[in-house]
């Protein structure tokens, strides 16, 4: 098996070519400098030598002249790969001194590979012949060594320096970007800061709109007003569109670079003066924002250096623009404020009207209570006065009618000071989550005995795994008992069923409890005002059981302090259903 010896002080590379080669059969051994090269060549020579030229302790230039001068070595191809040395003189140093090929980096795979097999195949059949370097004097390999070491270190400075630039102009750019401006002004500040600052011909700024998945050119740096606004018109570009390169790049969010654009097919021309281009996504937390696009008169232009310069510019640039955008949020906001203080004014001309009606509705409360009242006090007061003139055998009934007519008139005062506080708004809601299976199950258990003395069954069928309602559990509590009682006083026979369930309305999720039972059921006439305060519908009124007209209205105040809902389902004859809604509990929503 074939058995190569790889050298390079870069670790990802070492490891992708060492895979590359192994998964073409190649037996590998590494290593990180020209020293250690050497070192494990001497002692089981390879059958080709590949090695970087850059490296610490001894660089490849040395160990090919060291390789060069070993009487084992010599015969085994030397092959440089290389990305810091790479023009011609390099290329010239490194085969006098014995090297059979000369690859800058970074080489396409299958080009590495036939390099390579050509490499072994001329030699196996006599047509490579290794050089050997000719015997100069150390002085003479150490000169055109030391020129060649020269003129790298001169490249690095020159590239230094450019960096120092890059980013002088990056600061430049980026140090407005953090004051809040408009939109429009803070990209063309970024824009013009780069072109003057690096020479470049133009540049454009094109918008993503999410909605119509299109780029539109919102800003452009080196055109007139009129220029830019035909250029707007013009240059729209659909999101993954080739044409043009800036859909592509959105759609990939990557940067790209056009080398010579009379070259590319997707180019579109609109000045003939521009050769290369480089195009940057400008991206903030996921979110696609535009393209910055940089122009140049001149070919190749733009190197890998000037994409990640832009790319740290886009970032700034979409942070900055986040920032515009939230301070327009934030103006906008206040308006709106503004707005909603003339629209409360407007409302509290209505709640002064609504004050003015309800002193009006007091007035008239005042005078159904009376009347209300009278009725139960003179009951009283006429069983008083039997109790004192009647018969002693007529007692008991007396008894029970002050009883039953004091019970009506304590009911008909708790009523009035249930509505009187919820109007005041004293009652206070506390909402929490509840468990309307248990608290159903205890009014239940409390009111079974009144059924079964009327002779009715009274059942409970509840869902299993109910969510929690979100809840004032004493007014749910008092609500559900006044539907309970109702249910029980006006049905005569058959019986009352009490069940929980789900329910969806205007993409509302809800939790219900209804009670329904086999009563007279109620005339839609009368469904019309069943919630109103003192109403007393037909079957209340031919019923002997007792009220004010004020239980279901209460019921009503409860549910709305709840944000929720009562209703009811009735026909006469066919018995009635009311129905609670409740809002689950916010960590037990309905899925």
């Amino acid at each position: 098996m074939i058995r190569f010896l790889l050298v390079d002080d870069d670790a990802h590379g070492l490891y992708m070519l060492r895979s590359l080669l192994e998964g073409h059969g190649f037996m590998v051994e590494t290593a990180v400098n020209g020293q250690d090269a050497l070192e494990k060549a001497r002692l089981t020579p390879p059958d080709m030598i590949i090695s970087d030229i850059l490296m610490p302790v001894l660089d490849g230039f040395s160990l090919c002249r060291a390789w060069m001068q070993h009487e084992h070595l010599r015969s085994i191809p030397f092959i440089f790969y290389s990305a810091t040395y790479t023009d011609a003189k390099d290329e010239a140093l490194a085969l006098s001194l014995g090297a059979v090929r000369f690859i800058v980096k970074p080489a396409e795979p299958v080009d590495l590979v036939t390099t390579i097999e050509t490499v072994f195949k001329e030699l196996g059949d006599g047509r490579l012949v290794i050089p050997q370097p000719p015997e100069e004097e150390e002085p003479v390999y150490l000169k055109k060594y030391n020129e060649r070491l020269i003129r790298k270190l001169e490249n690095k400075m020159v590239e230094l320096e450019q960096a120092n630039q890059h980013l002088k102009v990056l600061y430049w750019a980026s140090t407005n970007l953090t004051a809040v401006r408009p939109m429009r002004e803070l990209i063309y500040h970024a824009l013009r800061t780069i072109v003057d600052a690096m020479g470049y011909a133009k540049a454009n700024y094109f918008a993503f709109d999410e909605e119509s998945q299109h780029f539109y050119l919102l800003e452009a740096i080196e055109y007139t007003a009129e220029e830019l606004a035909q250029l707007q018109r013009q240059l729209v570009f659909r999101l993954g569109e080739a044409r043009g390169l800036v859909g592509l790049v959105g759609q990939n969010r990557q940067p790209l670079i056009l080398n010579e654009t009379t070259s590319d097919p997707r180019w579109v021309t609109i000045d003939k003066t521009l050769h290369s281009a480089l195009f940057v996504p400008v991206i903030h937390e996921e979110r696609l924002l535009g393209v910055i696009s940089m122009f140049s008169a001149e070919p190749n232009a733009f190197t890998q250096e000037h994409t990640r310069d832009m790319m740290t510019l886009a970032n700034n640039v979409a942070i900055a623009m986040e920032n515009s955008r939230l301070y327009e949020a934030q103006q906008q906001y206040a308006e709106q404020l503004e707005a909603q203080v003339a629209a409360r004014t407007a409302e509290l001309q209505v709640a002064l009207e609504q004050a003015q009606a309800a002193d009006k509705l007091k007035s008239q409360f005042v005078s159904n209570m009376n009347h209300e009242l009278r009725t139960p006090l003179s009951v009283i007061k006429l069983s008083l006065e039997l109790l004192v003139h009647g018969r002693p055998e007529n007692w008991a009934r007396y008894i029970n009618t002050l009883n039953r007519e004091t019970e009506r008139l304590q009911i008909m005062v708790e009523e009035v000071l249930d509505i009187s506080r919820l109007d005041l708004g004293s009652t206070k809601v506390y909402l929490e989550p509840v468990d309307l299976n248990q608290l159903i199950g205890n009014l239940i258990m409390d009111r079974i005995e009144l059924a079964a003395a009327k002779g009715l069954t009274l059942d409970y069928e509840p869902v299993n795994d109910f969510p929690l309602v979100l809840a004032d559990k004493q007014l749910i509590f008092q609500v559900l008992t006044n539907l309970l009682v109702n249910a029980i006083n006006y049905t005569s026979k058959g019986g009352v069923m009490v069940c929980t369930g789900t329910a969806v309305i205007d993409n509302q999720k809800w939790l219900t409890a209804s009670v329904s039972d086999t009563g007279p059921g109620i005339s839609d006439e009368d469904k019309a005002h069943l919630f109103e305060r003192f109403y007393r519908g037909e079957a209340s009124q031919k019923s002997s059981a007792s009220g004010t007209g004020l239980g279901l209205a209460i019921c009503q105040e409860i549910m709305d302090r709840h944000q929720g809902r009562i209703s009811v389902a009735s026909a006469q004859d066919e018995g009635s259903t009311f129905t609670i809604w409740l809002r689950p509990a916010p960590s037990f929503a309905l899925e």
